[in-house]
């Protein structure tokens, strides 16, 4: 519609407009379709095609089985709904390259991740810039996007690290899966990118499986409490733990679980306070189960023993670790 203003002799143009946007090139061995979606939040999503074809975390990737945990009926009603799910699939796992993902659905956050690393075939792409996405498969409002990681010390940290997934032939696109708001749990930023916190743990367990070309399975997720403090109108986890699954020099199974907690640098922001005690801790299966309720108990047989002289008890069973993370023992 066009309109002229006869007293000022101005012309009011008002066109219609569509933008399309598109980025990336389709490569050998990536699943065509790199449309971008913008939300209603301003936020980009890919469209559901894009996931076709995902298989995501395999059980049998190891010498021996490991299954992804079973969720209570209190868990399974609060997990999100994959809308592609196929009837033989689990509905509340969402596959991506060479990972998996579980969400509860209610709190916007993972319940766990389970991801698989071949050492022999790890590739480690140069991060080039952050572009986070929404996992069209479930609602938004089951995601937690950017809006909680504005002007404050909070990190979208990754879950499944970056590069433990990206091994293969499908190594660029596994790399793109991990920036999924599905992926990422709120980090003080103190806490992510510290070499003796979360940082440091994550590139122990990635240099041990390039450096012995060891296949690992890794399940992460954080402590999900009923009264963790507010924040943006978002619950805080307090604490984020990892199961390190593996097969020894012996050929024989192992597993390590490990809990780590930012709760000191979470109080930082206002009006928050800490719960756990700060550090880096080895802990029990059982007594992972008494945090999150996910049971792991078919990897209680494979767990490495907490006795030698390195390790410590203090309330719950713990490790004292190094700087560098030397004295795990996997």
């Amino acid at each position: 519609m066009n309109y002229l203003n006869p007293q000022t002799n101005e012309v009011t143009l008002t066109i219609p407009l569509t933008i399309s946007i598109k980025v990336g090139q389709p490569i050998e061995n990536r699943i065509p379709s790199t449309d971008i979606e913008v939300s209603s939040a301003f936020e980009r999503a890919r469209p559901v095609n894009y996931y076709d074809g995902y298989v995501g975390y395999k059980s049998d990737f190891l010498d021996f089985e490991v299954k992804l945990p079973e969720l209570t009926a209190e868990q399974k009603r609060n997990a999100a709904k994959n809308s592609v799910a196929k009837n033989d699939e689990d509905p509340s796992v969402l596959p991506y390259t060479n990972f998996s993902v579980v969400m509860n659905r209610r709190r916007q956050l993972a319940y766990y991740t389970a991801v698989n690393i071949d050492g022999a075939r790890s590739i480690r792409p140069t991060r080039d810039g952050d572009a986070w996405f929404y996992d069209a498969r479930i609602a938004e409002s089951e995601q937690i996007g950017e809006e909680l990681y504005k002007r404050n010390a909070l990190d979208r940290g990754h879950l499944v690290r970056r590069l433990d997934p990206v091994w293969g032939s499908n190594a660029d696109r596994a790399n793109d899966d991990t920036f999924h708001f599905t992926n990422c749990s709120p980090q003080h930023e103190r806490f992510n990118q510290n070499n003796e916190t979360w940082l440091g743990l994550e590139d122990f367990i990635l240099n041990f499986a390039d450096q012995k070309n060891r296949k690992l399975t890794v399940f992460t997720g954080p402590v999900l409490s009923g009264d963790d403090p507010l924040y943006k109108g978002v619950r805080l986890p307090l604490a984020f733990w990892k199961i390190v699954v593996f097969t020894k020099k012996t050929g024989e199974p192992g597993a390590g679980a490990f809990l780590l907690d930012q709760s000191k640098l979470i109080e930082t922001l206002p009006g928050l306070e800490a719960r756990f005690e700060p550090g880096a801790y080895r802990i029990t299966l059982a007594e992972l189960k008494n945090m999150t309720e996910l049971d792991f108990s078919y990897l209680e047989a494979y767990e490495t023993p907490l006795s030698d002289n390195r390790l410590e008890r203090a309330g719950a069973v713990r490790v004292a670790l190094e700087e560098d993370y030397s004295n795990i023992t996997l």
